[in-house]
Order: C-alpha cells, then sequence, then structure tokens
C-alpha cells in the first residue's frame, strides 16, 4: 500500500490555511527584552517556551504593578531541573497564580540540580498577546457551522444497549480514551454486572494507575491493580503476567481494604508471573524524575528492568533464594550506579524521601526508606518478600492467567479485560511519547497482553472520555488545555489542598467571563473565529489570566485530581482533534462521564481543529510534514507529535448550555427528552470524530447512566 501523502484534505498549505493569516500576523514577532537581575517576575524550568518570553516589558510591566501589586510568596519555591527532562515547546504561556509554599519543602537539595524561583506570572502576559494579535485575524473556518443537522438521542435500557454489544463479542475492552481518569468506573461496573461476563481481568501497567469502587452497602473501596469485579461474588478476577506489581504495596494498600471489610476474595482474585517492582525501582523514579512530574510508583525503572530481562518476576519469590538474589544483584547495578553518579550517600536518598512526604501524604513507603537505609540491600530485599509475600498466607492465589482466560473464552464465558489509564498517556503512541507515562495501554496493548487470539475470538472496545472538564495530570502539550500541562506541577502544588482555596473560588463568575469575554463573537456567525481572547477574571484575591482562573477553578469546583497522585488535574475543552484517532484505531464506541456538568455551564467548549503559530516564526518537521505558521490541523488529519503540538492553539465551537432543562440524575425524569444542548454536544462530538456515543454519565452513583438508543 502506498504511502498516503499530505494532500486534498490534508494539504495545510492550501490557500486560506496557511493564507488565513496576514504576512504582518505570520511574521515571528520580536519577544520583549528579559529583565534586569532581581526582576521579581521568574520563569521555571518546565516553562514551554524560551525563559524571556515570559517577561513583559518595562511598560508593560510598570502598567500591571498599578493594577495589581505583585505579592511574593512567603517562602521560596524550589524547582528540581534534570538532564533528561522533555523538551518543551511553547503551547501556552506559563501564567500561574501565587500561592504560599510549604515551608518543609524548602530545605537544601544541592544535590539534586536545583533552582529556585521567587514568584509567577498569573495574568496575561506579552506572549499570550502577541500570539492572540496573531490569530484573532483568523478567517473562521467552515466546519465551526457543522454539524447542519442536530440529531434527537433518545433514552434507552442497558439490556438494550450495552448488553447487546456485549452479548455479540467475547473479549470486552473498556479503554481511556484521553489522559486517564475518565470515569471508566461505571462503564467497567456495567460491563462486568453482565451474567455472562465471569472473568475481570487486569492485564498491563501497574499502581499507577487508579479507580474507586462501591460496593451494595455503599463502603468506599480504592484499587491500583486489583480488578473492579473484585466485589461482586460469582466474578473471578486476574492480574496478568504483563502488570507489574510492587506486593509489598499491593497487601498494605489493596488487600488489607478486603480483608477489613470481611470480604473473601480467595475464590475471586488470582494473580499471574507478574514483574516486581521493587523499592530501587521506586527510588529510581524519585531521583530521576523531575520534580512533582511522577507518580513515584517506580513505572519507568520496573519496564526499564523488564525490557532488558534484568529484574524479578513473581515466581522467583516464591522460589530458591540464591536465583533470587543473583538476579536482584544484577538488576540492582542501575540503582547504585545512579547513586554514584550524583555522589548521593544512602543518607541523602532517606532525607530526599523523607522531604518527598513532609506534607503528610506518603508518596514513598516506610519499606522503601528502610531499603534506602539498609547496608545489605540485597538481603533486605530477600527477607522482605520471604516474609511479607512468599510466607503471606494472606497473599492471594496464583495461576497461569493467560490459560485461564482462554479457557474461559471457549467455555463460552466472557471476559472483561480492564484498561489502565488510556491511549495518549500509552509508551506506544509516539504523538505524546515524550510525555507518556506507561506500558502500552491502548486497546490493541490491553489485547496484546491478554494473549488471547485476536483472530478467533470477537473483541469490541468501549472508549470513554469526560466532559465537559477533559482533563489530565502530567506534562505534555495537550493543545486543548486551559493552561500548559504542567502548571501546577511547576509551582510544587501536589494535592488539591495546596491551590490557594479563595483564588477563583467562584466557578460560576469564572465560567461566565470566559464564554462572555473570552470569545466576545460568540453569538456572530460571520465573526466567531473559535480563537480564546486572552482576557483576565478578577476577584478579590486579584487578577488573573482567564486560562488560569479556568484551570484552578475547574479543578477545585470538580474536584479534578489524579486517581493515584492526587495532583490537580489540568482541564480543558473536549478535544475532537484527539478522538478522532483513537476513534479510528480502537473502533467508534464512545460513552461520555460526568456530563451533568453541563447543567452548571453557560456554553460548552469542543476543540474541532487546531491552528499552529510560534511568535517566533520556527516551522516544526514532523513525518516529513512541516509546520508552518498559520497551519490549521483538522479532526481526521495526521495528528502531529509533541514539538509541533506545543506550538498549536485550539479553534473552539461553543454550544449553548442547558442551565434551564439539568441532566443531572438529581433532577431528571427518566426517560425525558434530553435538551437542546446536549444534542446539539452530542451531535458535533459524532460528526468531528466519526464515533458512535452509547451512554453518557449524569451523576455520582454506579447507575447514573444514560443510555442511547443508537
Amino acid at each position: 500500500m502506498p504511502v498516503r501523502r499530505y494532500g486534498g484534505r490534508y494539504n495545510n498549505s492550501s490557500p486560506g490555511v496557511s493564507n488565513a493569516l496576514s504576512p504582518s500576523t505570520t511574521a515571528g514577532r520580536p519577544l520583549s527584552p528579559s529583565p534586569a537581575a532581581g526582576s521579581k517576575l521568574a520563569s521555571t524550568h518546565h516553562d514551554p517556551v524560551p525563559q524571556e518570553a515570559y517577561y513583559v516589558n518595562d511598560e508593560a510591566d510598570a502598567r500591571h504593578q498599578q493594577q495589581a501589586p505583585f505579592r511574593e510568596p512567603s517562602v521560596e519555591v524550589e524547582v528540581e531541573m534534570i538532564d533528561d527532562e522533555p523538551p518543551h515547546g511553547s503551547q501556552k504561556p506559563l501564567s500561574v497564580a501565587p500561592y504560599t509554599a510549604n515551608s518543609s519543602n524548602s530545605s537544601d537539595r544541592s544535590k539534586r540540580n536545583a533552582i529556585t524561583a521567587s514568584g509567577y506570572t498569573f495574568y496575561t502576559n506579552e506572549r499570550q498577546k502577541t500570539v492572540y494579535e496573531a490569530l484573532r485575524s483568523l478567517r473562521p473556518l467552515a466546519e465551526l457551522q457543522e454539524p447542519r443537522r442536530v440529531k434527537e438521542y433518545a433514552e434507552t435500557s442497558l439490556k438494550d444497549s450495552l448488553y447487546r454489544i456485549i452479548e455479540a463479542h467475547d473479549v470486552i475492552m473498556v479503554a481511556g480514551a484521553f489522559f486517564g481518569d475518565e470515569g471508566k468506573g461505571k462503564t467497567v461496573d456495567a460491563v462486568a454486572h453482565h451474567p455472562l461476563c465471569t472473568c475481570i481481568a487486569r492485564v498491563n501497567s501497574g499502581e499507577n494507575a487508579g479507580h474507586t469502587v462501591y460496593d451494595k452497602a455503599g463502603r468506599k473501596f480504592v484499587f491500583n491493580l486489583a480488578p473492579s469485579g473484585l466485589l461482586l461474588p460469582g466474578k473471578r478476577n486476574y492480574i496478568g503476567p504483563e502488570c507489574v506489581m510492587d506486593p509489598v504495596s499491593f497487601m498494605e494498600k489493596e488487600i488489607i481494604q478486603l480483608i477489613d471489610a470481611g470480604i473473601d476474595y480467595r475464590d475471586r482474585l488470582f494473580i499471574g508471573n507478574v514483574c516486581i517492582v521493587t523499592p530501587y525501582h521506586k527510588l529510581l523514579d524519585l531521583l530521576g524524575s523531575a520534580a512533582n512530574s511522577s507518580t513515584l510508583k517506580g513505572m519507568a525503572p520496573v519496564h526499564g528492568s523488564k525490557v532488558m530481562k534484568r529484574g524479578i518476576r513473581l515466581d522467583h519469590i516464591f522460589n530458591d533464594d540464591e536465583t533470587l538474589r543473583k538476579r536482584l544483584e544484577k538488576d540492582m547495578d542501575t540503582y547504585l550506579g545512579l547513586l554514584k553518579v550524583k555522589n548521593l550517600s544512602d543518607a541523602d536518598v532517606v532525607r530526599l524521601c523523607r522531604e518527598e512526604n513532609s506534607d503528610g501524604v506518603v508518596r514513598v513507603p516506610d519499606y522503601v526508606i528502610a531499603f534506602a537505609q539498609a547496608k545489605d540491600k540485597v538481603e533486605f530485599l530477600v527477607k522482605l518478600y520471604r516474609d511479607r509475600v512468599r510466607h503471606n498466607p494472606d497473599f492471594p492465589a496464583r495461576c497461569d492467567v493467560t490459560y485461564e482466560l482462554h479457557a474461559a473464552v471457549l467455555r463460552g464465558e466472557k471476559v472483561l479485560l480492564e484498561g489502565p489509564q488510556s491511549y495518549w498517556l500509552s509508551n506506544a503512541r509516539t504523538k505524546f511519547w515524550e510525555s507518556t507515562t506507561s506500558a502500552d495501554t491502548t486497546a490493541a496493548g490491553l489485547l496484546a497482553a491478554s494473549q488471547l487470539n485476536f483472530q478467533k475470538f470477537k473483541s469490541v472496545v468501549l472508549n470513554v472520555h469526560k466532559a465537559p472538564g477533559s482533563s489530565r495530570v502530567g506534562i505534555g502539550a495537550c493543545p486543548s488545555s486551559f493552561v500548559p500541562q504542567d502548571y501546577f506541577s511547576a509551582q510544587n502544588i501536589k494535592t488539591l489542598r495546596d491551590l490557594p482555596s479563595e483564588t477563583c473560588a467562584n466557578f460560576e463568575a469564572v465560567q461566565r467571563t470566559l464564554f462572555r469575554d473570552g470569545f466576545p463573537h460568540s453569538n456572530d456567525k460571520a465573526r466567531h473565529n473559535g480563537i480564546m481572547a486572552p482576557v483576565e477574571y478578577s476577584d478579590e484575591t486579584g487578577k488573573y489570566n482567564i486560562g488560569v482562573a479556568m484551570a484552578i477553578a475547574s479543578a477545585q469546583h470538580h474536584g479534578e485530581c489524579g486517581a493515584v497522585t492526587k495532583k490537580p488535574r489540568v482541564c480543558g475543552f473536549f478535544d475532537c482533534v484527539l478522538q478522532h484517532e483513537v476513534n479510528s484505531i480502537q473502533g467508534p464506541y464512545l460513552t461520555i462521564s460526568a456530563l451533568d456538568r453541563g447543567d452548571e455551564y453557560d456554553k460548552v467548549g469542543v476543540t474541532i481543529a487546531y491552528v499552529y503559530y510560534n511568535p517566533e516564526g520556527k516551522q516544526v518537521d514532523v513525518n516529513g510534514h512541516v509546520y508552518k505558521n498559520g497551519d490549521i490541523i483538522r479532526a481526521g488529519d495526521p495528528v502531529p507529535s509533541e514539538p509541533a503540538l506545543y506550538h498549536c492553539h485550539p479553534i473552539v465551537k461553543l454550544i449553548d448550555g442547558w442551565r434551564d432543562n439539568p441532566i443531572a440524575a438529581a433532577k431528571r425524569r427518566r426517560n425525558a427528552p434530553l435538551p437542546r444542548g446536549v444534542c446539539e454536544l452530542l451531535s458535533t462530538i459524532e460528526y468531528f470524530t466519526n464515533c458512535k456515543i452509547l451512554s453518557i454519565g449524569n451523576g455520582p452513583n454506579g447507575d447514573d447512566i444514560i443510555y442511547l438508543r443508537q
């Protein structure tokens, strides 16, 4: 098959695309000079654009000082540098609200190559203004008027929608369609309740994933590796051999919940020959990651051991100690070598671990710190695994998971593969490769890890996304987010409670400002081009760029934080450009969670395309295609990789909200007609992504789901 060239719809150099911007706007504008030494405005190593881009000129700075005086944080904030930090582009300039850092995190870390930042900009800066001035003249895309016809969606029953799909397939995969935390748990639970679905399996990734489930008594369980079906009688749950597991953490954090609740899991949970995450993998993660950028679960290091076949698997723990010792000695060379290169002692490592836990959140467990202190580290691990795993009577049963899943399908049973994280966090997706976090967590990765015969067994993927308030935690170049992805981590904000409680606290006022002032021509179809203006929101605490205000307000109001890290998630618009690729690769079915959030919005934004613009005029070559200022990337075009995505800006279609006709389960009558705003949103997503929306979430309970007739 010939390679598809960039032509026709894919030709971003056609008239009306690059030429949509006048020559004066496409030329790179000179940036304001860097401030003199001692300036209060400082940048951090997370900045996705050159440092000087964040400084405003003296005149603009003086105007800002008159409008909203800069407030110094009460203590200095350390931001750590590492040599292998992924390069950053310029998705949006960093505009950060000031906050008071925890003084316990400001101790000396000279051996970790730290720099100190004394403050952050939080208002609209010159670079944002430059980008907007260049893009405000962009001619409106014809696609902003699509779809021409709004479908009317009717509610149907679980049995007439989801159950029909389950019954037509052998293997059902529930996969994240964005950047994790999409609300997959509800769909997993709905599939697991089907009588023919007897096996629920986690087949790859590790405890960096997370999900919350409730039993019939309303008791809450937080699992990382344990499959969600553990609470359902008569279901068999498996953790496959391609998963990576810290068995000590698994027992202390997950199995203990079942023991305390009196749930007998011995006939429900079975573990395969998983790869073992050791304490030194978690310490490698701590020492080798940028500050506040990792879950500290040892994922990258353990996958390195796995690929190099140097690590240990669960079977090694249950056999002779001598083989275990030899493998640990060999695999530990990487950790010991890093200590030598960084000139770190065991005492230094212990101090860094305790600093990481100093805010009261235990990110580095006690046994990991004890390992760092141990003189004979190999013997420490042998004894640890002997006592807490091999001789632990509470450790779950082991089995050949691949064989059991295959046998179940041959008996006519249904197998549910519970996907961790998401499509765009998969290391197999090169578009975000510099900021992905896991094994291959796409649907293809799930099926491959399960080792089920894809030619023999019928499989289906249920993709899950969240709207409004699509979000992600880690670094990266998601163009549809309100602020750069490292917005919170750059300030050492580790949990939602670290956000300043009074800043941008009025979500109602913030979202109204966004849709009223951020898109000034939203009601004029001839002039609305979907480019968000860098307006400011004001409250009693100061002035904030509207993207900053929405990022803070959304995280607080929606409780958006990582299921594992508890870090605030950066929210944004539903992204049809990325979603189109997901559905084209993983099949058409899509379920949207948390849509009842839209009850509180004046309008809902959907990204239908990107426009590339770099103020310096730099071009980026991606897969042989050169992106230049003014290029349009539409849903269905090849998605560029991060070097280009950092310079992409969303083109947003706005849809009227449905405040007067809420869909929240507590307020809606079952089978009532869906509001026009909901129908237009779903029609828009289906039009631009070629998906089929199966259901929408409308409340916190497991059965708060509206299934749609297709």
